[in-house]
């Protein structure tokens, strides 16, 4: 007997607003309590879903990433200006 569509739905909604440590102790759970097919696809959505969060999460990180790169090349460069318009100043005195 193959899971109603409403069920899906609202399984994969539950999944999708789970984190990804919630995610991996309901993975464990299927595994472990796995006794029909229903369940094996419960189990492939979960895995699927917990997939989809581990590339959010590594696609937050690079962008975060470059962010921080940009920022702190920006910071040199105003640091480098200062640094100049200082030394200018200075050599007028």
């Amino acid at each position: 007997m193959s899971p109603k569509s409403d069920d899906l739905k609202m399984l994969m909604s539950m999944y999708k607003s789970m984190n990804i440590e919630e995610l991996k102790a309901n993975i464990e759970h299927w595994k472990e309590n796995t006794n029909s097919s229903n369940q094996d696809q419960y189990l492939e959505i979960a895995k699927n879903e917990l997939e989809l969060k581990y590339k959010e999460r590594k696609e937050q990180i690079e962008l975060l990433t470059k962010s921080l790169t940009s920022s702190s090349r920006v910071g040199r460069w105003i640091s480098s200006i200062r640094g100049i318009l200082n030394q200018f100043v200075e050599s007028k005195n």
